[in-house]
Formats: C-alpha cells, structure tokens, sequence
C-alpha cells in the first residue's frame, strides 16, 4: 500500500520492481476489505492484515515497533529506537522509518523530530501533515 501521484500504472511498475517474481491478480478479498476498514473505522482488525515485508532484521523489527505507536499517538525517532531495542541508533532508526514499504498501515508517519518538528516523510510532509492531523481529529470525535 503507497500514495502516488504518477498513477495507476507507476505504482503497479514500482511494485513489480520490488517483487519481480510474484504473480499478479487484480481481486478484491477478505484481506482487502480489512485493510481498506481501518481508514473509516479503528485498527482493530490490522491483525488481520497480512504483510509480506521485505527488509533487514534491524528494519522489521523497527517497523513491528512502529505498529505500538496508537492512532492519533506521536513517537519520535530516539524513542522508536530506545523501544526497539537500539537505544543510540536514532538516525540509523530514521533510515528505517524512512524505507518503511507500506503506507499507513505501519504508521511511519507517526514519528516526528524530537524538537517537536514533524521532519520527512516517504510521501511527502504535506501528507504525513495531514495524516496526522486527520488521526488526532478521528481520535477527538470518539470520545
């Protein structure tokens, strides 16, 4: 899952590239639907989501630290590494944040600069802004 602005047939070029191998079938499923329910509901079903990661031991286990994050919740880059395992590797953990493959369902928007600044973000800041902005205003309507 990623934003483009290059279109349909980009993003399935830039998916092909990363998994040459797989096959491809255009279908809608089960797995599907949960994804697509989290943007107008909660994440209680991510667990139900499966994902096929392709990244480093270090990047995985950033990412699975990632998924504590809760919606509408902030972290930055020196926390993320301290609740992964890697107390110093800030930047080493920014790199990974950076790389993260899937597009809100690991919530590498989450992470900000621990100056308070939201920072880069793999699809821009302009959407990581509004993104964020959207989650804290889902979570000031539930209550």
């Amino acid at each position: 899952m990623a934003f483009t602005e290059e279109g349909h047939d980009a993003a399935f070029n830039e998916l092909r590239s990363i998994f040459p191998n797989a096959t491809y079938k255009q279908i809608v499923d089960s797995i599907q639907q949960n994804a697509l329910f989290i943007f107008g509901q909660d994440w209680r079903k991510l667990e139900e989501i499966k994902l096929h990661l392709k990244g480093t031991p270090f990047q995985i286990k950033v990412w699975e630290t990632l998924l504590q994050v809760p919606v509408g919740g902030l972290t930055t880059y020196s926390d993320l590494a301290k609740k992964s395992g890697h107390t110093g590797a800030s930047r080493a953990v920014g790199t990974a944040v950076g790389n993260n493959p899937v597009a809100f369902l690991i919530p590498c928007h989450r992470v900000i600069k621990s100056t308070g600044e939201i920072g880069q973000y793999h699809w821009g800041s302009v959407r990581k802004n509004a993104i964020i902005g959207w989650e804290a205003s889902r979570m000031h309507f539930k209550k």
